[in-house]
């Protein structure tokens, strides 16, 4: 029977990872502040040993703990960066080496059609396995390296963060109540601020550290601000003409991606329209009775 330690386990995401692995056979042992197995204990015990800290303990713990893991074991993290943590683990411990980010929260009940990242370090004797356990849940699996994850997330997370929460410093400053905002807004706006409220909602910390310690946020940020000013001026000057070439530069950069993206958001407009808010009813009652 495998055993699976992991560090900083009576956390939120620890705890999701110790009913997942229990859930196929595997042995769980935590490790975190408060428990009796310390961290050096849980270590040395486990066959795969992931480390689920906060990105500001990361380095301090992987130090810790990475000399005690095995040789013929399994040392991982499940953080938003990879190159770092995926750098310090080679040069702290003899075992395999994986980075490991689940592109998803601990709210969620199944892996099923969650993306899991895998950035190989050394060996490859347990990424197969891994793998095959996710998959069983039905998890989309991407394999990268450590740089590319970095790069793609300073977009896919950075970015994203930086425009919803800055979204809500704009509804303060212009003194918008989001709920009437809403009552004036499409099913995709509503999914919009839904997004921008979900993302709020959550531990700040964790954002805080995506969105720095990521090393290539601050040009993919930089990159976001310059378009945004662009096409302000644009706006600031009533140029249609400049404002069509904007759009079209970005309509044709995105090619093929277009006519998907029509037909999923056509999907997701048709599904929030027929439900009903909290607040009111306001979804087009015509796709209510149909």
């Amino acid at each position: 029977m495998t055993t699976i330690s992991i560090i900083g386990g009576t956390g939120a995401m620890g705890q999701w990872f110790k009913h997942f692995f229990e859930r196929h056979g595997c042995t769980v042992i935590l490790s975190g502040r408060k428990t009796a197995v310390s961290m050096e204990e849980a270590a040395a015990k486990g066959d795969v040993v992931i480390i689920s800290v906060p990105m500001d303990a990361l380095e301090s713990v992987i130090k810790r703990i990475a000399p005690h893991v095995r040789s013929d074991a399994l040392l991982t993290d499940l953080t938003s960066i990879k190159e770092e943590p995926i750098e310090l683990m080679l040069e702290h411990s003899p075992s395999e080496v994986l980075g490991l980010h689940p592109v998803f929260g601990p709210s969620v009940s199944s892996m099923r059609n969650q993306t899991m990242v895998i950035c190989p370090g050394r060996g490859n004797k347990w990424q197969g396995w891994l793998t095959s356990l996710f998959l069983k849940e039905g998890a989309k699996i991407k394999v990268t390296s450590a740089q590319k994850h970095d790069k793609m997330m300073s977009v896919v997370q950075a970015v994203t963060h930086f425009s919803s929460i800055t979204m809500s410093h704009v509804l303060k400053e212009l003194d918008i109540d989001v709920m009437e905002s809403e009552d004036f807004g499409s099913p995709i706006y509503k999914l919009r601020m839904d997004m921008v409220g979900r993302i709020l909602n959550q531990e700040p910390h964790l954002y805080a550290h995506i969105g720095t310690h990521n090393p290539y946020s601050e040009k993919a940020i930089k990159t976001y601000m310059d378009t945004c000013k662009e096409l302000y001026s644009v706006i600031k000057k009533k140029d249609v003409d400049g404002f069509i070439d904007y759009f079209m530069v970005g309509a044709n950069y995105l090619g093929e991606f277009k006519d998907e993206a029509q037909e999923y958001s056509d999907y997701i407009i048709e599904t929030l329209a027929k439900k009903k808010r909290k607040k009111g009813e306001l979804f087009i009652d015509q796709l209510d009775s149909t």
